[in-house]
């Protein structure tokens, strides 16, 4: 006999020696006589979550939160708290739930497309997808089958890697060739419909096109014509198989090829010697460009050079052309200046004359309007008349001269 508390929040189950059991709710204090108490489990979802609860009865419910539940072994087997499932925008969810008709149980299928939270009810599964995939840690083109397992489809483009391995040429060369495929689904139903691994089947329509290409060419045709594995033509069987199980191909990448250790070997040095003899070559029509750069660049020095001094000497015979001219110009003037001069100075002396003489007029006018003998003026103005002449002559010249 003992008191038992029952806190606020919780729920306890009370069971009694005849195994009867009742539920307590908290908060209570309950006294126990030859009874058991036992504090139930207490589950809570939040909104992006739900309750997966197994009845005694067989039932299964699937309540979605935000909620909360007591599991009470009475009723309840169990309860799990389950994440909802959250679809982006590039991908789907294949949902199957059972329905009943007249001929009796079928399964319906219907397709989630996010971007959604979505809770399956009880009676609702999901399709487990199961493909090829390839552990990046260790070899990211070795496709382990049903290594990849996903609920969620992607519906963006994806790509894979993938080495065709054992592949022969026609004179018995052993090559594995290196591809990158990349695929985007295009129809779920029909992919649903037509493969569980389209991975696979990717797979083997490459394979069986790249043994095709390669076994009518021997390893020189192979290594001229490779570039011709990054074209979608070189791949009829892969494009068949992908649009039929509702995929597309949107290109297929040749990342090269790889022979056995002996024959890589003598190919390295066959590379090594078409490299170096290239690489001589290139080294001799360098230096044969040098050697003709070096004579075009003399030549072209040799041209403006004569060039130059051609200009140089019209330059010289221009500068005394234009100083013959520039000295003829100034003597012209020189000579016009002179001329302007001598006939400024000839018209002011006549000027000059004429002011004179008109000076004089107006003298004699004054003088006669005065009353003056002109005659008498005139003449002892003048001086006296010359009566007589006097000529000397000497031994050095001649000088003559009248009084």
């Amino acid at each position: 006999m003992k008191f038992k508390t029952v806190r606020e929040g919780e729920q306890a189950l009370i069971l009694n020696y005849l195994g009867e059991g009742k539920v307590v709710v908290g908060p209570k204090r309950v006294y126990l006589f030859r009874e058991r108490l036992q504090i139930l489990s207490h589950y809570q979802a939040r909104p992006d979550q739900y309750l997966k609860i197994q009845w005694l009865d067989g039932r299964k419910e699937h309540r979605q939160g935000p909620c909360e539940m007591f599991q009470n072994p009475l009723q309840i087997t169990s309860i799990y708290v389950c994440d909802a499932e959250k679809l982006n925008a590039n991908e789907v969810l294949i949902v199957y739930k059972p329905e009943s008709d007249k001929e009796g149980n079928r399964v319906d299928r219907r397709i989630v497309w996010g971007p959604t939270v979505f809770m399956p009810t009880a009676d609702e599964w999901f399709h487990e997808f199961k493909w090829h995939g390839a552990d990046v840690n260790v070899n990211k083109t070795v496709l382990i089958p049903k290594f990849r397992k996903m609920f969620k489809l992607p519906i963006i483009p994806e790509h894979f890697y993938y080495n065709v391995r054992e592949v022969r040429t026609c004179d018995d060369t052993q090559i594995v060739v290196k591809l990158m495929i990349f695929y985007e689904l295009s129809n779920v139903e029909k992919m649903l419909e037509m493969t569980h691994d389209p991975i696979a089947d990717f797979i083997n329509a490459v394979c069986a096109d790249i043994v095709v290409f390669v076994a009518k060419l021997k390893y020189e045709e192979f290594q001229a014509q490779a570039d011709k594995l990054n074209s979608q033509n070189t791949y009829p069987q892969l494009m068949q198989r992908a649009a039929r199980i509702g995929y597309t191909i949107s290109k297929v990448v040749y990342r090269g090829y790889h022979a056995s250790e002996h024959l890589q070997a003598m190919q390295d040095n066959a590379i090594k010697s078409r490299t170096e003899l290239k690489l001589n070559k290139e080294v001799q029509e360098m230096q044969q460009k040098i050697t003709d750069y070096k004579l075009q660049k003399e030549q072209a020095r040799s041209n403006e050079k004569k060039e130059m001094e051609k200009r140089i000497h019209e330059h010289k015979q221009k500068v005394e052309q234009m100083k013959k001219e520039t000295e003829l110009q100034l003597s012209e003037m020189r000579h016009l200046e002179k001329l302007k001069i001598e006939e400024m100075q000839k018209k002011a002396n006549l000027e000059l004359e004429a002011a004179e003489q008109t000076h004089k007029i107006q003298v004699l006018n004054k003088l006669q309007e005065l009353g003056v003998d002109m005659t008498k003026y005139l003449v002892n103005r003048n001086g006296p008349a010359v009566d007589q002449e006097l000529q000397v002559v000497s031994s050095v010249g001649q000088y003559q001269t009248s009084i």
